[in-house]
């Protein structure tokens, strides 16, 4: 009895060592990421960033200033790249894809590019824009305030009747929906690149520019609703997440059919 008390004193007395190591551990952690994005403020990358990108970018998107905003912040720029490109070296090379040369065939904003058009082809030294890109990859620009709703405004009818788009259109609606209620899987892999197939084909509807005023702004009312969600079932990691996504992605793009009809 006095060693089975001797034993179970020792497992009491490792498991609360073992446990003190683990929060231990877990403050350093923590405190090594303080300190790293404290640093990489102070790296010729960061200085770059400021200097050569935030004339015209926003780091966080900012509900006080949206008149003034001319380009897509930082932060919304990760956050759309950073799904696709979750290796870093292929992060860099898809940033500094995009800046050398500008297209809406490679962008991953289409959004963007109908609010703001394309950023002008800018002749940067090549080293300086990788190193840029790379600050973008490892900066954790924090949490923004959910604008984008803000910055459009809600769906709204046309005088109460659905607005007209054309036929191409709607039918890349429908087949989006099609492929969702189609689409089965237990690979997580496979959701990643269906959210990458649904959102090209969203794409060219958000950059067709035959749509304008109202009709414009409405069409973007709806895929700000749906943006996020296919660029989070292209990093999501988990089965039961991803599944959930795209039921969610089921009633959003229902919702289409609300607001919109083929002319």
């Amino acid at each position: 009895m006095r060693d089975l008390i001797k034993l179970l004193s020792i497992t009491i007395v490792i498991s609360i060592f073992c446990s003190s190591c683990n929060s231990n551990n877990q403050a350093n952690k923590k405190s090594e990421t303080i300190i790293a994005q404290s640093d990489i403020k102070n790296t010729k990358g960061f200085k770059l960033l400021e200097s050569k990108c935030y004339i015209c970018h926003f780091e966080t998107p900012d509900p006080a200033r949206m008149n003034q905003m001319i380009a897509p912040p930082m932060l919304r720029i990760k956050e759309h790249y950073l799904p696709n490109y979750q290796n870093k070296e292929d992060f860099i090379k898809a940033i500094t894809t995009i800046v050398n040369n500008p297209s809406e065939e490679n962008t991953l904003m289409p959004g963007a590019v109908k609010k703001f058009n394309l950023m002008p082809k800018l002749i940067y030294n090549q080293d300086e824009l990788k190193l840029i890109a790379e600050t973008i990859y490892k900066y954790e620009f924090g949490a923004a305030p959910k604008t984008r709703m803000l910055m459009m405004g809600d769906l709204k009818l046309n005088n109460g009747s659905r607005w007209k788009l054309k036929s191409e259109s709607v039918k890349t609606i429908d087949g989006i929906i099609n492929s969702l209620y189609s689409f089965k899987s237990n690979n997580i892999k496979d959701y990643n690149q269906f959210g990458k197939n649904i959102f090209e084909q969203a794409k060219f509807i958000m950059l067709d520019k035959s749509y304008t005023g109202d009709k414009f702004d409405q069409i973007h009312n709806f895929f700000n609703g749906v943006e996020s969600d296919m660029h989070l079932l292209i990093q999501e990691k988990s089965i039961e997440n991803a599944k959930n996504t795209v039921e969610d992605l089921k009633i959003k793009f229902n919702n289409f059919y609300n607001f919109f009809e083929e002319e």
